[in-house]
């Protein structure tokens, strides 16, 4: 049995998957920032390590676990001292602070040779900018740090004592070579930053260590499993979705939602890369590479909703949910929701922008805003979709998974995009990619292909109505107006955006 632990920003999952892709038991603990104030963005590190250690006791306490593949979030970065005590909270990928520091950065590495060194459109959101504000506004705590991590060599540390990261995520540092897979010593020197805080870096997939044997008898977990590296959480979920070839597309919809697909190295043209805001990242197979390309607001902008306007308090979230799909209208409501309530990821790289609804009038209903923001996600995917086609990447298959999806949800999706959209029948996509690759690791299966054939079990498959898809076509016209539209009036106010 091989377990997957999948570090997010709202909570960690973790579950115990058979050979043959069969979730035995599975455990969720939800968290939220610690801390939100001036924009920043931050999450306890001992709570979520908490969190995790709970997650892995309660789905593999007393069996016979083989592997644990840790996976994660991007981006987040915090300090610890040489005997692993946290000094900082962990800084996330929109915490906007280190944004002041990272354009000097980039002027002295140049633009076009950061992206042809890190794969990456130039941003604000990588650990470089965090650890940079470390050292210009915490020099004392900074010169204390012996050890740098991420969320996921943060847990691999805890469980093994081995300082280990896979590429993707250290792709998403902003400081790594994807050409040389390697630590890139000219970044390094721009930033300042010193190399021995950056643990070392794996390919995901790899048996990095075993379990420490203290973690093993807290957790109830036997002495010999082996610790492996995973990936970035959206790689996780690309696998457990069954995506692991050229061209194919996971689709995960969580509290972002994005699209990663898989490519070669010579679909990564650095001009169209910066030109269209498209990141890409290391996979796991040597050769093939995948796309981050996301917006920041999804799942989490349907929550604020029914959060902030359910009838009366203390009424039971999945009943408003189930009730406000139930009863939309059919077709496209005529409303535009701009869901730039965090900002804007691809293809704007807005971290200012803001949200905004058009198109409201008296007789608008409470189901009919919840279901324009269901398709303002989905004409924001659009235009990341197309973006992606521009630039040259090739998307194929689109396999949907995460927890903010409903079949309403995925038929507006089908419609929306003209495409079909498949499913897989397991939910917990993440946890799933990171057994996939603890089965890999340990040698049940050769490879990723074989392994992914047999443990991942296809959905339904949601076909986009014609006539629908027109109608919502007209208004997709309509949308790609909206976001200059909107920054152009917040900025005549003098508004930030």
């Amino acid at each position: 049995m091989y377990m997957g632990l999948d570090i997010g920003t709202s909570g960690v999952k973790a579950a115990l998957v058979d050979g043959q892709g069969n979730i035995i038991r599975h455990h969720h603990v939800s968290y939220g920032f610690s801390n939100t104030s001036r924009g920043w963005r931050e999450l306890s590190p001992e709570e979520v390590r908490s969190g995790a250690r709970a997650c892995m006791a309660a789905a593999g306490g007393g069996y016979p676990v083989k592997t644990i593949t840790v996976s994660a979030l991007g981006e987040a970065v915090m300090l610890c001292d040489k005997s692993g005590r946290c000094l900082s909270p962990g800084i996330t990928g929109t915490d906007i602070r280190g944004a002041g520091l990272f354009p000097d950065f980039l002027k002295k590495v140049g633009e076009k040779e950061f992206t042809e060194i890190t794969g990456l459109n130039p941003s604000a959101i990588y650990s470089v900018s965090k650890l940079m504000w470390f050292m210009e506004h915490q020099q004392e705590l900074y010169g204390r740090a012996a050890m740098a991590f991420t969320f996921q060599d943060f847990l691999i540390y805890t469980l093994s004592g081995i300082r280990a990261i896979d590429y993707s995520m250290a792709s998403r540092t902003g400081l790594f070579d994807c050409n040389e897979n390697i630590w890139s010593d000219r970044l390094l020197e721009a930033s300042g930053i010193r190399k021995g805080l950056l643990s070392g870096p794996v390919r995901g997939g790899t048996v990095v260590g075993r379990i420490l044997p203290e973690e093993a008898c807290e957790l109830n977990l036997p002495q010999n499993v082996l610790i492996v590296a995973g990936t970035h959480d959206h790689i996780c979920n690309a696998i457990g979705c069954g995506a692991v070839k050229e061209g194919w597309c996971a689709n995960t919809a969580g509290t972002t939602e994005g699209l990663t697909v898989v490519l070669d190295r010579e679909k990564m043209i650095p001009g169209k890369v910066q030109r269209h805001h498209i990141a890409c990242e290391p996979f796991v197979k040597g050769g093939l590479f995948n796309t981050v390309a996301w917006e920041n607001t999804s799942g989490v902008l349907l929550k604020w909703f029914v959060d902030e306007y359910k009838k009366k308090k203390g009424s039971d979230i999945k009943q408003i949910f189930s009730w406000l799909n139930e009863h939309m209208e059919p077709g496209p409501t005529g409303i535009l929701v701009l869901p730039h309530f965090s900002g804007a990821a691809t293809p704007h790289m807005d971290e200012q922008s803001k949200g905004a609804m058009v198109g409201l009038t008296l007789d608008t209903k409470r189901t009919d805003l919840y279901k324009a923001m269901m398709e303002g996600i989905n004409y924001e995917l659009a235009l990341i979709m197309a973006a992606l086609m521009e630039a040259g990447v090739e998307v194929g298959k689109i396999v949907s998974t995460g927890g903010s999806l409903s079949p309403q949800l995925l038929q507006i999706k089908a419609d929306i995009l003209g495409r079909e959209i498949h499913t897989v029948e397991s939910r917990q996509t993440g946890s799933l990619g990171g057994a996939i690759l603890g089965a890999v690791a340990f040698g049940e299966y050769s490879d990723l292909e074989s392994a992914a054939a047999c443990m991942v079990r296809p959905g339904l498959t949601y076909e986009p109505d014609r006539i629908t898809h027109e109608l919502y076509a007209e208004y997709m016209n309509q949308y790609r107006r909206f976001y200059p539209a909107v920054k152009s009036i917040l900025a005549r106010g003098n508004i930030k955006c």
